[in-house]
């Protein structure tokens, strides 16, 4: 690695440390300035540089509104999507950092795409197995609501009456929706939410249904009595394939964590190996391919989990 790239990447990788300080302490100024500002004819809210380089960025958008939706079915309301992107960047930042310390031109670009996206695969991680939860609950606490409206005649006493019957995290959502209606709010927005929320289809299904009912009126149970016929029959398919895709998944992320440890013990045995793999381009190369072959294989195995 020639020294002019190196000064480069150094170069990039503070003044990206400098944009996430800069971003985060625009924002942590934002409620001074205004105060400080009350009263000229300048704008209450000031973005940052750093925030508006990223506001004019499309694929910076487009990911924002996916972590938007991810962050609102996990229910964390105290991070925006601004703030896991100027981790991303950050993380990103490490990542060429440590290729610049393994004199490795070939691992900037890679480290950088894995790091930063550590923050999504965990988050993601998380709001699948809260869908799962939802995914277990959804079927019965439909069926529950069918059989107490042909009961009651009344969307609001079977909320109540449902919260009652079902467990968490999907009792906390049905109390939500719940209170929601009571106190007032559209009954669009509140079903609109409560899908968002959750993120499950089926739920989105349910919700359109009662959008429709409280719309145009009618007898909702037919639709969602078919609602519940076509989970029933989808429900059996998925659990076979849950036990099927759970094997493979466990094999791909041992032969993955296999490719680090083999890395270290081989260092670790031998002390040359580390120059080999830092010095040499025969070494770098192979520090390459195995990372982009985990990445790889992490990839891959996701899409096919969401297949």
């Amino acid at each position: 690695m020639s020294f002019a790239f190196e000064t480069g990447l150094i170069t990039a990788s503070v003044v990206g440390c400098l944009l996430v300080v800069s971003g985060y302490l625009n924002k942590k100024n934002e409620p001074y300035k205004t105060i400080l500002s009350a009263g000229k004819k300048t704008k209450q809210s000031r973005i940052g540089f750093y925030n508006k380089i990223l506001d004019k960025l499309a694929f910076v958008k487009t990911s924002e509104i996916k972590i938007e939706a991810t962050l609102s079915v996990l229910g964390i309301t105290d991070k925006a999507p601004r703030d896991i992107t100027a981790l991303r960047i950050f993380l990103g930042t490490m990542g060429l950092t440590i290729a610049i310390l393994l004199r490795n031109a070939l691992l900037a670009p890679l480290l950088f795409l894995v790091l930063a996206n550590v923050p999504i695969i965990l988050l993601e991680g998380k709001a699948n197995k809260r869908r799962s939860l939802y995914d277990e609950q959804v079927l019965e606490a439909l069926q529950i609501f069918v059989t107490d409206y042909t009961t009651t005649k009344s969307v609001q006493k079977t909320l109540e009456g449902i919260c009652t019957k079902i467990k968490q995290p999907l009792k906390g959502e049905f109390e939500r929706l719940g209170r929601k209606i009571s106190s007032g709010v559209p009954v669009n927005e509140c079903f609109l939410e409560f899908a968002k929320r959750t993120g499950n289809q089926w739920i989105m299904f349910f919700s359109q249904v009662m959008i429709m009912y409280f719309r145009n009126g009618g007898d909702f149970v037919p639709h969602l009595t078919g609602i519940i016929r076509t989970m029933s029959l989808e429900k059996l398919s998925e659990e076979q394939n849950k036990t099927e895709l759970a094997g493979l998944k466990a094999i791909n992320l041992a032969l993955v964590l296999l490719t680090p440890i083999v890395f270290f013990i081989s260092i670790m045995v031998s002390p040359e190996a580390l120059m080999l793999f830092t010095q040499t381009d025969t070494g770098r190369y192979i520090v390459f391919f195995a990372i982009a072959s985990c990445l790889f294989s992490l990839v891959m195995g996701g899409k096919i989990a969401e297949n």
